[in-house]
């Protein structure tokens, strides 16, 4: 059986409205986003061994293929050198691209945050930025900890850009997407040949928030992932129907967790400078490979 190919991906950057602009897309009546946001599909480790069965599963996730556009939004896709090689392996009409890219500053700090709010970051800012430094990227299989290396833009679109041909590639910022949703929603709408809206329902997802009882959540979601060795023994004790309704509900009752939203420090003069200047190099890179001026991050409006 064949893949089941969408012609859209939003594939990040992560913490950088992917969400919002997922489900502001799905509003067009000729678009069909994915009812699972981020399915990971196509960068997945056991992507040349999967059976039919998973890839049926993908395929049900867009619920009208009827519509013009077919689209998901998996944020890890635009690290892995793997989604880029499947895709040009699988397509013979390349699919359409649109990255959301946010001031890689904030986007940093909001990261930072998140994960600190999921229960899964104990370092303080400092230590986390020092240790991130340090790191060379490598796949990861639960929420990542690339605070410094997922703001690197230039680094990942250059592949794309050497890949892709520059008319299957739109990128806008979390500013306007956030500020300018209709004007945004319509230069995406423009860019992927359908007409544009009138209105849009306004949408701001992902909100930060703090998790109560964060072990007992990810002991829960890592076991509907399958991350627990347990959980691959059970295959072999409960009838595959059982087991997709236990993860059913884990999922269901995860996505209803308590959690209370928050707003997360802003940063200080200092971290905030020393970013600027880490990230200064790759942010020219990436004027330059996108022809875009990015003036809405005004900490590098004086980079040409």
């Amino acid at each position: 059986m064949v893949h089941f190919k969408p012609n859209l991906f939003i594939p990040g950057a992560a913490k950088s409205g992917t969400t919002t602009l997922h489900n502001l897309l799905n509003n067009h009546p000729d678009i069909c986003m994915s009812s699972n946001k981020e399915p990971v599909y196509w960068n997945n480790a056991e992507f040349d061994n999967l059976n039919d069965e998973a890839k049926i599963k993908y395929s049900n996730i867009f619920k009208d293929k009827t519509k013009k556009i077919i689209g998901e939004s998996t944020t890890s896709y635009m690290f892995y050198d793997s989604f880029i090689e499947r895709i040009n392996k699988n397509y013979e009409t390349p699919p359409k691209l649109i990255f959301v890219l946010r001031n890689p500053i904030d986007r940093f700090n909001s990261h930072y945050w998140w994960m600190k709010g999921l229960g899964l970051e104990k370092q303080n800012f400092e230590n986390a930025l020092n240790n991130d430094l340090k790191k060379e990227f490598k796949p990861y299989s639960y929420y990542p900890k690339y605070y410094f290396q997922f703001g690197l833009y230039a680094k990942w679109l250059s592949r794309f850009y050497d890949c892709f041909d520059k008319s299957q590639i739109k990128i806008i910022t979390f500013e306007k997407l956030i500020e300018e949703q209709l004007e945004t929603a319509n230069s995406c709408f423009e860019f992927l040949k359908i007409d544009k809206l009138k209105n849009i329902r306004s949408n701001n997802s992902n909100q930060t928030a703090i998790l109560k009882n964060p072990r007992l959540y990810h002991f829960l979601n890592k076991s509907a992932i399958g991350k627990y060795s347990y959980t691959k023994i059970g295959k072999y004790l409960l009838p595959k129907t059982t087991i997709e309704i236990i993860k059913t509900r884990i999922k269901d009752s995860l996505q209803k967790w308590d959690k209370e939203n928050v707003k997360y420090p802003k940063l200080t003069k200092e971290y905030r400078s020393k970013l600027k200047v880490l990230y200064s190099k790759d942010i020219h890179d990436l004027k330059k490979i996108t022809n875009y001026k990015f003036n809405e991050w005004t900490d590098f409006n004086s980079l040409k």
